[in-house]
């Protein structure tokens, strides 16, 4: 009995699904596409100057409105957590950074460290433990 018409009609159909399924993925992370639009519905907030007129005796501006987007949903962008990341020792960061690089320094007791604002500009916000006190540290 020769099956391979039928595997072919499953394979097509089982990429015609990922396709799909890989589309809609990319529509829900595209900020202003419909799934997007689901997610993230638009806020609009209605700023408005008093009743009448202004301190100059100038007519009120008729009500503005803005609308507020979010980018990213809550809690997106995920910390870094002293107890699953593997901090770099000095040696090991000279290595890896150059001398222009910037870091924001914290020194608790005899505990020193420094965090490099290029990895807190996609993380934000580190919670670690220096000199015993719980900090978090960001940008």
């Amino acid at each position: 009995m020769d099956v391979g018409w039928w595997m072919s009609i499953k394979a097509m159909v089982l990429f015609a699904a990922l396709a799909v399924g890989g589309f809609a993925a990319l529509l829900s992370v595209l900020p202003g596409s419909p799934v997007w639009r689901i997610f993230n519905p638009p806020k609009t907030v209605a700023i408005t100057s008093e009743a009448g007129a202004d301190r100059t005796g100038a007519p009120a501006e008729p009500p503005r409105k803005f609308e507020i987007i979010t980018l990213l949903a809550r809690d997106a962008i995920p910390a870094i957590l002293e107890n699953r990341v593997a901090f770099l020792t000095g040696v090991e960061a000279e290595a890896q950074m150059a001398p222009s690089d910037r870091v924001i320094g914290v020194s608790i007791g005899n505990d020193h460290r420094a965090y490099s604002t290029a990895q807190l500009s996609s993380h934000e916000v580190v919670n670690d433990t220096i000199g015993g006190v719980p900090v978090a540290v960001t940008w």
